[in-house]
């Protein structure tokens, strides 16, 4: 590696450590232009009750564009003047404090005591030196819900019943009130309340049931009105809460989106397949022409499409088109790690409007079109389209899974806050990056994941020593997307997919080992990430944009520090997903040969019919087994699958590289042609060594094969060897043995029937044991797919030997 390689990514960390200290923390000079409740804006409590819990705000500037443009965000403003007043000075309702300035963050806290009235009270929330910036929080004195928000399956009834509790101005029950619960909002159609007026018991209580839709997933919200106007029991009306999870339906959803995801990267990988030329090769070639130019392409194409599992599985499909190799597919994802961060945290992404139109578009053409060219791009656009419906398809089965008590909580498993004077702790370090990393590869979707860890920050259910762990985390798990998209790839688009994981292990290892590093009293990352970000960090009220900004460095750092380390990194990727070695049936394809594509083919088609004979001379090995009643060796039979194993493996990359040249139409339809008789061949082998299993483990007491059955045997595979040998001479001179093959596959089939009705006779007369009868039937039903596959590669042999 060249010196200036090496100082490369040290004159990029100056750069950024010098724009870094010009960064303000503060929102300088701005204007309050709005105030947003961090802390619910409806509570309920006693008439004259001290809420427990405070009311919490934050001014806020109007957007700010940044230096790229965009809407925006607004900035939390220090120092404005904040006071708080009730809308209706005889309510009695108090602020404490009724007013002052907000902290670093934007913030302001205040206590509040209700009147001691019955019914709705209002705090109006009022910037000093702009009047019109307000905000207005509502208080319910003399109600208080109990059993909101419990969770039950899909179909089942709350275990609790939904109860308001009514008191008077003295905390003594309201009795004999009438208070109304409709369900207003659910998932589904079935659901329903038990009672939809109750009159208040003896301690001021009003309840109803709930029963859920058993089809349906979702939030249930039933509306409470509480009006008396001749007592003063006034109130506007109110929600009650309730999920409830269809857990089948979920993980069928979870599934068929999987099921459409994989599908769909095997189209595009085929398509892409089918239409790459040297053209789209010296695209690619040219954007990612060195690490540096590959990272600025990943990071550009995924901050346009605002998804780096779409980027990651892109460059998946690229590779195991042949389109990037694994040094430039590793430099692209270090990219889109840092380009999914441009626009910021995405709590959700859809991508109905690009899946369902790729999905029309791409069967339309696939019907219509005839030229190859036009096919390859079908199946692309159908693929992208599938995949994209797919991961839609996973993302909204799970959309409402942040409102189930049940997944909240387990966030909140973990504090990582360290006790005074203490380091962290690292048990629980490790465990809150594992619930991210779960959770990640549950949802699919790490911007759904950050965007939920931000919103429990921002709600106070998790601190910030908590949720940074978990974001980590969820940069592991998102790292599943491209494992799945690689697993019907070839090896070095596993190794792409290897590489991603690494990345993101690589930086969080680091990330955990900074959090022994002090700077000051906190760990050196965090109050970095304090020192560029606006407001304290340890306050609930600015966690969230702390996770966000946290995210982004955590990417820019890791790209920083591991560029310098891309063929090391490249290295390591191929030691732990390593090429398949070679056994010694492995045939040799020249590779020199690649640029003369013609030839190529000839050595495709010799190696593809060497592979057809070993395949054949393990089917003769274990049939002869059988009929002779002297098992051939189940280890010998499974060291030829092997070999043909190895055979399949090295033709399929060998072609895999001759797609990458521009061939002939002619030429390129043989290519495909190839790949299914070698998978014929491949299978071929599978069933001879399955037999040989079989009569292998058949025991003494069957007896030997009977004379009948050995007759009729002696005529299947006499007739099956006459197709093999026409086959065979097929594939090596392209005899056009089509005609004849056919005519022997329909002298075949009436023997395999013989063969079957005989032996079922034999069995009904006793003269052949039942287990031998079984293997029998097993056997010639396994010669009979054999002839299939080398019928299918006959058939074949003529598009094969057109052309050379």
């Amino acid at each position: 590696m060249s010196g200036l390689s090496i100082w490369r990514p040290v004159f990029l960390c100056a750069f950024i450590a010098v724009w870094l200290a010009g960064c303000d923390r503060k929102a300088a000079g701005l204007e309050p232009d709005k105030i947003s409740f961090v802390s619910p804006d409806v509570q309920f409590g006693r008439p004259g009750e001290t809420l427990t819990n405070a009311v919490r705000l934050e001014v806020l500037s109007l957007p700010v564009r940044g230096a790229l443009g965009g809407t925006g965000s607004r900035k939390p403003l220090e120092g404005v003047r904040i006071k708080a007043l009730a809308a209706d000075a005889e309510s009695g309702i108090q602020a404490t404090p009724a007013g002052g300035m907000t902290d670093a963050g934007g913030g302001f806290v205040c206590s509040v005591t209700l009147g001691q009235t019955f019914g709705d009270h209002y705090l109006d929330f009022v910037c000093e030196d702009a009047p019109e910036i307000r905000a207005r929080a509502r208080f319910v004195a003399g109600v208080s819900k109990e059993n909101d928000g419990q969770e039950v399956a899909a179909g089942d009834a709350l275990a609790r019943p939904l109860r308001v509790r009514l008191t008077d101005e003295t905390g003594g029950p309201l009795v004999g009130e009438t208070v109304y619960f409709v369900l207003s909002s659910q998932p589904g159609k079935a659901g329903r309340v038990s009672r939809g007026e109750v009159r208040t018991d003896t301690n001021g209580v009003a309840e109803t049931g709930l029963k859920t839709d058993p089809s349906a997933t979702g939030v249930y919200e039933v509306r409470v009105d509480v009006s008396n106007r001749a007592r003063g029991v006034v109130a506007r009306p109110f929600f009650l809460r309730a999920t409830a999870m269809n857990a089948y339906g979920m993980a069928i959803g979870i599934l068929c989106g999987i099921a459409l995801f994989i599908y769909g990267m095997t189209l595009l990988s085929d398509g892409l397949l089918q239409i790459a030329g040297s053209r789209m090769k010296s695209t690619l070639a040219y954007i990612t022409r060195n690490r540096f130019s590959a990272i600025m392409a990943g990071t550009l194409v995924t901050a346009v499409i605002q998804s780096s599992s779409a980027m990651t599985v892109m460059t998946v499909g690229f590779v195991n088109a042949g389109l990037l190799s694994l040094r430039q597919a590793i430099g692209v994802i270090f990219g889109a790690n840092i380009g999914t961060t441009a626009t910021g945290q995405i709590i959700s992404f859809n991508l109905d409007g690009v899946a369902l139109p790729a999905i029309v578009v791409g069967v339309v053409v696939l019907l219509v079109a005839r030229k190859a060219v036009w096919v390859g791009a079908a199946r692309t656009v159908l693929g992208f389209g599938l995949l994209f419906f797919g991961m839609n398809m996973m993302a909204a089965e799970l959309k409402d899974a942040a409102a189930f008590p049940s997944f909240v909580k387990v966030f909140q498993m973990v504090d990582c806050a360290p006790l005074p004077g203490q380091p962290v702790p690292l048990t629980a370090i490790l465990g809150a990056v594992a619930i991210g990393t779960i959770t990640t590869m549950i949802v699919q979707s790490s911007s759904a994941t950050i965007g939920l860890t931000m919103a429990l920050a921002s709600s106070g259910l998790l601190n910030f020593w908590t949720a940074f762990p978990i974001m980590l985390g969820d940069n592991i798990g998102t790292t599943i997307t491209a494992v799945l998209a690689s697993l019907n790839t070839n090896r070095t688009a596993k190794q792409t997919a290897a590489a991603h994981s690494l990345f993101n292990v690589i930086g969080t290892f680091v990330m955990v080992a900074l959090l022994y590093v002090p700077w000051g009293d906190v760990p050196c990352f965090l109050a970095l990430v304090d020192a560029i970000t606006a407001g304290a960090v340890f306050h609930g009220e600015n966690i969230a944009r702390h996770v966000a900004m946290a995210h982004t460095l955590f990417n820019v750092t890791n790209v920083v520090l591991l560029t310098a380390f891309i063929p090391n990194l490249a290295w390591l990727c191929e030691r732990l997903v390593p090429a398949r070695q070679a056994k010694s049936g492995a045939v040799r394809l020249e590779p020199h040969l690649l640029n003369t594509p013609a030839l190529a083919l000839v050595c495709v088609g010799n190696a593809l019919a060497e592979m057809v004979e070993k395949a054949w001379g393990a089917s003769v090995t274990a049939l002869t087994g059988y009929r002779d009643s002297k098992p051939a060796s189940v280890e010998a039979l499974k060291i030829v699958e092997d070999e043909v194993d190895a055979m399949q493996n090295d033709i399929m990359d060998y072609l895999v590289q001759l797609t990458r040249r521009e061939l002939p139409e002619g030429q390129a339809a043989m290519i495909p042609v190839l790949m299914h008789c070698v998978n014929d061949a491949e299978r071929i082998s599978d069933l001879a060594y399955l037999i040989a299993r079989r009569v292998a483990a058949l025991p003494v007491s069957a007896g030997r094969v009977t004379e009948g059955a050995m007759r009729e045997l002696d005529d299947v595979l006499a007739k099956a060897g006459l197709i093999y040998d026409m086959t065979q001479d097929s594939l090596r001179h392209g005899s056009g043995a089509v005609k004849a093959v056919e005519i022997l596959m329909g002298e075949l089939k009436p023997l395999l029937s013989a063969a079957i009705t005989g032996h079922v006779a034999r069995l009904n007369n006793g003269t052949c044991m039942p287990e031998r009868g079984l293997l029998h039937v097993d056997v010639v039903t396994s010669v009979e797919n054999m002839v299939r596959h080398l019928e299918n590669i006959a058939q074949r042999a003529d598009l094969l030997t057109a052309d050379r």
